[in-house]
């Protein structure tokens, strides 16, 4: 549909758990094999098919939690268009019931907007829709229960939004692209 795009590809096997964030910071965990699988011209499943979700509620990211992870050592990394990210132990969305759960506690008016699995020590940089942009390492934001709000990650102006975040690897290239089409590389 004209409306919709592929954000993220990855792998997984059938036994793998995909753990599926909304905007409205809920958390749903679904297994590789509960995906019906299609043909390659095929529009594919829709999401309310295979998970409850809200009316109003979209897919932020899907956490493809393989079964060799250590989910005593790798976190869940979110924020919110407002700026708050928040640091949880993977180990935390291990038991998810199939009606899901509270990820993230969200303010009146936020949202989910990124979600990933790091390593405990990642370089973080983020983009707002001003062009503010902010580099931490992730062990700057505290590591915090799954019940938690978060912490703010930056500071915005009232028509300001945080509109991605990416982990960087030294030595690496961070390429940004406008809504727009202006793209610009730049070394990390």
């Amino acid at each position: 549909k004209e409306d919709d795009f592929v954000e993220r590809m990855f792998t997984c096997n059938t036994h793998d758990d995909l753990l599926v964030f909304t905007t409205k910071g809920k958390v749903y965990r679904i297994k590789g094999y509960e995906i019906p699988e299609s043909q390659r011209a095929a529009r594919g499943t829709n999401i309310v098919n295979i998970l409850p979700i809200e009316q109003d509620e979209k897919v932020t990211a899907v956490i493809c939690g393989k079964s060799d992870t250590d989910v005593d050592s790798a976190y869940i990394t979110m924020v919110t268009k407002a700026g708050i990210i928040k640091r949880t132990k993977l180990s935390a969305y291990v038991n998810v019931r199939k009606s899901g759960l509270n990820a993230i506690n969200l303010d009146e008016g936020d949202e989910l907007k990124w979600v990933r699995l790091t390593g405990g020590e990642d370089d973080l940089v983020g983009a707002t829709k001003n062009g503010k942009i902010i580099r931490f390492n992730e062990l700057d934001a505290r590591e915090i229960g799954r019940t938690a709000r978060g912490v703010r990650a930056i500071l915005l102006k009232d028509d300001d939004e945080v509109v991605g975040m990416e982990i960087v690897t030294a030595g690496t290239k961070l390429l940004t692209i406008t809504e727009e089409g202006k793209g610009r590389r730049t070394s990390y």
